[in-house]
């Protein structure tokens, strides 16, 4: 089987992305994030099948129960916002029992085939048919997590689904929204930096992992939807479906997370006055230099004709600090996080020295779906 690993940019869309894949017959995911960290690693240090299985439901209860899943707002899906989801765990359970027999009877048992079997098992729990599946989609969503996934288990037949959009609103968008979200009590210095070395550095790092690398544009997935995943069907050998142009969870309308503060698929009034909002916000002018002159290679190749692409001046480093910095830090003393008000010396710097034009070295940028 295909496997598919789905890793986003700043604000990338990868979760929209994923909803409009849900209920494809031939792609097999569950509705949410894998995080490859400790915890998931344990799922694999034993043979004992109702062992492994109930692990699982500890390392994703969300999955079980959307009701419970309040910050991607899978407990607000359907038409009129009340619908969720739930799994039956015991279900699950002898599914996955039933699954990993088969699989010792023709000793097969890699990490990422007992991963398979627990996908599997969920949608026969969710009564779903596993008769036609191409594809696995593993949703590591960040870089992290997918080098740690790479590390963990050596995957071939593999390929890397990068969303992202233009690398000014990739930097603009999450420092905006996550300082915004509930009084910007989960961003500080450390969390700035993760996403300017997202939008800048993300894409490079993905590209040195030695397996094929495709990218998706938000911009395209919103204004070419159709185009963008007919050719994504046309790439992997799936059939084409209506249904892959609407996002949703089980069948029911997902409306975007809780961070945007905003619902997808409702129409936005004066889009461009609140994008030169943000700008504003996040951004002095030299800034928006700086970020153009070190992504200009994205940006020119992926966005041809972009009022974001700032060009008129060069900025190769930027020793002063970026507006966005100024903000992080003003958020960090309002919040007294003493750890964090400590560790900004350490972040401005390690901005300074790793995230300039001398850094960023010319690679080959991948082939981007959907467009001609």
């Amino acid at each position: 089987m295909k496997v598919l690993v789905l890793v986003t940019g700043g604000r990338g869309g990868s979760d929209f992305f994923q909803g409009l894949l849900d209920g494809h017959n031939e792609i097999l995911q569950i509705p949410g994030i894998l995080r490859i960290n400790n915890e998931f690693k344990n799922l694999f240090k034993n043979n004992d099948s109702n062992l492994i299985a109930e692990k699982f439901i500890k390392f994703v209860p969300l999955i079980f129960d959307s009701r419970k899943n309040i910050l991607e707002r899978h407990n607000k899906l359907g038409k009129n916002k009340n619908e969720y989801y739930k799994v039956d765990k015991k279900k699950f359970i002898n599914h996955y029992k039933k699954l990993s027999q088969s699989n010792l009877v023709k000793n097969n048992s890699s990490k990422i085939n007992i991963l398979e079997n627990l996908y599997k098992a969920y949608y026969l729990a969710s009564k779903r048919p596993i008769k036609n599946l191409k594809a696995i989609l593993i949703h590591t969503h960040t870089v992290e997590y997918t080098e740690k996934l790479f590390k963990f288990e050596n995957i071939k037949n593999c390929t890397i689904i990068h969303t992202m959009r233009h690398p000014i609103n990739a930097i603009c968008s999450p420092i905006f929204n996550w300082l915004k979200f509930r009084g910007g009590m989960n961003f500080f210095p450390k969390d700035l930096y993760f996403q300017l070395d997202l939008a800048i550095m993300g894409l490079k790092r993905l590209c040195k992992m030695n397996r094929e690398v495709k990218v998706i544009l938000l911009e395209n997935l919103i204004n070419k939807k159709e185009m963008v995943m007919k050719d994504f069907c046309k790439i992997y050998k799936l059939k084409y479906s209506k249904s892959m142009l609407k996002s949703t969870y089980f069948g029911k309308q997902w409306w975007g997370d809780q961070i945007s503060g905003r619902w997808i698929g409702k129409k936005v009034h004066n889009v461009e006055n609140r994008q030169n909002l943000m700008l504003r916000k996040v951004f002095y002018q030299k800034d928006l230099y700086y970020f153009s002159t070190i992504t200009k290679k994205i940006s020119e190749i992926y966005f041809k004709k972009n009022e974001l692409n700032f060009f008129k001046n060069k900025v190769y480093f930027n020793l002063t600090p970026l507006k966005a910095e100024i903000l992080v830090w003003k958020n960090t003393f309002k919040h007294k996080k003493i750890k964090h008000i400590l560790s900004i010396p350490y972040f401005y710097i390690k901005r300074i020295m790793l995230l300039n034009k001398l850094f960023i070295n010319n690679y080959k940028l991948p082939y981007s779906i959907g467009v001609k």
